[in-house]
């Protein structure tokens, strides 16, 4: 039995450990695959140190973690001792409402937050930028408080009051007792509150998505939208160092533990008294050395700069350096060296509508699709842009201005364009089989199926198959498409959206709809994915397009951005990452001559006659259709 037990214990820990092994091991290989190990380095760690933007995530990710666990733990300290001082009723009522909060789902508690940060902000004191740094902080404030309250409850428990009282009969008040008998009894219990209050704000995604604004973005937010790619291996060494300072924090903390218990046995007061200033100090330079890293990296990439654009994109829809591609950031930075460009994702349309539309964030820049820009030009969510600023808009191609979403060109600058198709596996998939939008329907491949995660797009698939108008406004025919989407269900596998990268490129799903520059990049990691588009029944044709939403701060500065995006050879640096087609034909002078030439990134005019772009909807459609999609996922 004591064996199994040990080889059960070993498993255990082998099951929690051997993937930070990996990832150790990940982070000194040479080459890019976690699988195999080329060769030992230290090169991730140089380019970790090199890259400004990451640091200065990993900056904010420390100074809200370092503030967020140290008020946490002050306030969820003084709540557990007015909790232990309640009747067993009573207390036990508020321990029951406590734990609430660590039960809930993230989601939950991050929707739930913003909507009332937006309420109180916008609703309230009439904030025009209601999410910010403050609402980040004050949420991971929230969440962390019941994980101290239940580190310090059992060490108040475990104490022997008479100690406190004996303390007061020697001359000792209240507050007095407290600071010399009770707190040095509780620290253990305070200490452990804190540090694990500090792992799970630096952890926090879910809550930090909801509640972060344009200005201030944390490391698993900006991670996250890294995620249509593989992940670099400098993300590796960071998450390295991270292990490594929780866990050197961690053994600090048992070790002062294990010593203060022994000596507790003969010299328990003065043993006590050292090891908390020991503990104490410990802490105290650990925090001190957090705030003035996380300071210094978030100072970094602000140093001699002026201005603050804030970019809101779609994640992984600018070329960052990697790939060995420009780094258009960077390169406009340095262009402009007066401007600092803070640049945020978002993963849909109507993502990024309800951010600004519930005025929970500002930005200067955003990139959105045609049938939301149409909508938001009529919702007065846009302003009119100064061509004056913008004189690269000459460089636009002719069809792509003039649109049906902006006749006058007032509003928006096209970005890319690009085709919906269908991505498929040629391995597991036979031609035979695709023929049209009806593959996503077939039977044989139960279970591989992925489907978009929005319903603009998923509705588009359906109007297609069935022949419908793609934007048409009939009830009777937006309810038909929905059955069909109900008669895929049992199909599909999931719905996603940036999901389906890793999906499809490990195989786990086969086929999926998705756009075209994205199914280029997965092609490239997997050649056995191929492109189709069902040109016999139609396809969404769509432009993204740079605008500047009302709620902008720095408008010529945007204007300026837009204008550099808008040079030819940037251009073309730019979509030899993003694989999207360019809206000016001289950038395909700059761009890798594989792209240039794609028929996936560049279909032939005749091609594109089959194509059709999503309208705006009138309000009410557009709510009928998004109950109807919801119907459709949760049915």
């Amino acid at each position: 039995m004591k064996r199994a037990n040990k080889v059960l214990t070993i498993l255990m820990f082998a099951f929690l450990y051997l993937p930070m092994a990996v990832l150790i091991m990940a982070s000194f290989n040479t080459g890019k695959d976690i699988t195999d190990f080329e060769g030992f380095t230290f090169q991730q760690y140089i380019r970790l140190f090199q890259d400004d933007d990451l640091l200065t995530m990993l900056g904010n990710s420390v100074i809200v973690s370092v503030l967020a666990s140290l008020t946490a733990t002050m306030f969820g300290t003084v709540a557990a001792v007015g909790i232990h001082n309640l009747n067993p009723r009573m207390r036990k009522t508020v321990m029951s409402l406590t734990n609430i909060p660590m039960t809930n789902p993230d989601i939950v508690t991050g929707v739930s937050l913003s909507l009332l940060f937006i309420f109180v902000g916008t609703g309230m004191l009439g904030a025009k930028n209601s999410l910010n740094f403050w609402t980040l902080l004050i949420a991971h404030i929230t969440f962390n408080l019941p994980y101290v309250i239940l580190n310090v409850m059992p060490k108040l428990k475990q104490m022997d009051t008479s100690l406190t009282d004996a303390a007061m009969d020697l001359g000792c008040n209240r507050i007095q007792a407290f600071f010399k008998v009770t707190l040095p009894e509780i620290m253990p219990g305070i200490l452990a509150g804190g540090i694990m209050a500090f792992t799970m704000s630096l952890d926090d995604f879910v809550i930090s998505y909801f509640v972060t604004g344009a200005d201030f973005v944390t490391l698993p937010v900006k991670i996250y939208s890294d995620t249509k790619k593989p992940i670099q291996p400098k993300i590796y060494a960071m998450f390295t160092l991270l292990f490594g300072l929780i866990f050197i924090l961690m053994l600090t903390m048992n070790l002062l533990q294990i010593r203060a218990d022994k000596r507790r046995k003969d010299i328990r007061a003065r043993s006590d008294s050292r090891t908390v200033r020991i503990v104490k100090r410990a802490v105290a330079v650990v925090v001190v050395l957090c705030i003035l890293v996380g300071a210094g990296f978030a100072v970094t990439s602000a140093r001699k700069q002026t201005i603050t654009l804030n970019v809101y994109n779609w994640g992984q829809n600018i070329a960052d350096g990697s790939d060995e591609t420009l780094d258009i950031i960077a390169a406009f930075e340095e262009a402009y060296p007066h401007i600092n460009v803070n640049y945020s994702t978002y993963d849909s349309n109507e993502t990024l509508y309800t951010k600004l539309a519930n005025g929970g964030i500002t930005v200067d820049v955003i990139i959105p699709s045609d049938y939301m820009i149409a909508r938001m030009i009529r919702e007065n969510m846009l302003l009119e842009l100064n061509f004056d600023n913008i004189p690269n808009y000459s460089n636009i191609d002719d069809p792509f201005k003039n649109t049906s979403f902006d006749p006058e060109n007032k509003y928006s600058v096209p970005y890319t364009w690009g085709t919906v198709g269908i991505i498929y596996n040629s391995k597991y998939v036979s031609e035979e089989d695709v023929t049209g939008w009806e593959l996503l329907w077939n039977e044989k491949y139960a279970g591989k199926i992925l489907m978009f995660d929005n319903s603009r797009d998923a509705f588009g698939v359906a109007q297609y198959l069935l022949g419908y108008d793609v934007n048409t406004t009939d009830k009777a025919e937006l309810q038909a498409c929905a059955d069909k989407l109900k008669e895929q269900k049992p199909l599909v596998q999931q719905y996603v959206m940036d999901q389906i990268y890793s999906l499809m490129e490990n195989e786990e799903a086969w086929i999926g709809a998705y756009y075209a520059g994205d199914c280029m990049m997965m092609m490239d990691s997997n050649p056995d994915l191929k492109f189709y588009l069902p040109e016999d029944q139609g396809f969404n044709l769509f432009i993204d397009s740079m605008c500047i939403p009302s709620c902008a701060q720095e408008k010529e500065a945007a204007e300026l951005f837009i204008n550099f995006l808008c040079d030819p050879e940037i251009s073309g640096a730019n979509m030899d990452y993003i694989c999207y087609g360019s809206p000016i034909s001289a950038a395909r002078d700059y761009m890798d001559e594989y792209l240039a030439e794609s028929e996936v990134v560049y279909p032939s005019e005749e091609v594109q006659k089959n194509g059709s772009s999503y309208s705006f909807l009138p309000e009410e459609i557009s709510r009928f259709v998004e109950n109807l999609f919801m119907q459709v996922r949760n049915n």
